[in-house]
């Protein structure tokens, strides 16, 4: 998971990436944030299902032989 400092960080450079996209308009940073906030959740929480799957994948049940 990342740290405070580091999601402030990333949440920052998508809001400005979003501004820029969108002609730097004044007035529409707190659109910008909580945006980037979204955006940045949704990114964070897919890396975290990718982790646990991979994570799962080297502890998975190996199939059972026949013993006959």
């Amino acid at each position: 998971m990342a740290s405070k400092d580091s999601a402030q960080r990333e949440i920052r450079k998508i809001a400005y990436a979003l501004w820029m996209e969108q002609g730097q308009p004044d007035g529409r940073d707190r659109e910008h944030w909580e945006a980037a906030k979204v955006i940045w959740a949704f990114r964070n929480h897919e890396n975290q299902d990718r982790d646990s799957e991979l994570k799962a994948g080297s502890h998975a049940a190996r199939p059972l032989t026949d013993r006959r």
